[in-house]
């Protein structure tokens, strides 16, 4: 997992006991700088990767700051994979209801609603990643629509707008 947000005083044993209560983790490393300086965000993977859906339904915090788990993905898969921007999405939308969404097209790698870190509301836009580069051909030139909001496929870039 890619776990964003961390306050710079976090360290990799308060990490590490902070998410064993998800399960038992691997490997738990949070990124430094060439001073030693933590960079605010961490690796960690667990030994079940059910361990990963139990930390995503929630929300966190951990020495005094909300954190940002995230599903990380391989980078082999990031480099086969087209990633699209989805704007304009209506409050409702989840990263796990735009999976279900886009699934229909095509495999999801990942799916990933933005959301904003103080009021954790969705900031109305994501991005999904297929594992098939080419997604023109699942996703075509029509109007798309997720929770109410109409979106459309750009063809001139892989870029997902509200259509007004």
């Amino acid at each position: 997992m890619f776990i964003g947000g961390l306050n710079w005083d976090t360290t990799d044993e308060s990490l590490r006991s902070y998410f064993t209560q998800f399960g038992k983790v691997d490997a738990c490393t949070i990124m430094r700088d060439a001073a030693g300086r933590s960079r605010c965000f961490a690796f960690l993977t667990f030994d079940d990767p059910a361990s990963v859906n139990a930390v995503m339904v929630r929300e966190h915090f951990l020495d005094g700051k909300i954190i940002d788990p995230k599903r990380a993905i391989p980078r082999q898969e990031h480099q086969r994979a087209t990633k699209l921007f989805i704007g304009g999405l209506a409050g409702s939308v989840t990263s796990e209801s735009m999976r279900e969404f886009f699934s229909q097209f095509g495999k999801v790698i990942d799916s990933t609603v933005m959301l904003d870190r103080e009021t954790g509301r969705s900031k109305g836009f994501g991005f999904v990643s297929f594992e098939d580069t080419n997604v023109q051909p699942f996703l075509g030139f029509g109007n798309l629509e997720i929770d109410g909001k109409l979106v459309s496929l750009d063809p001139l870039s892989p870029l997902l707008r509200v259509v007004v």
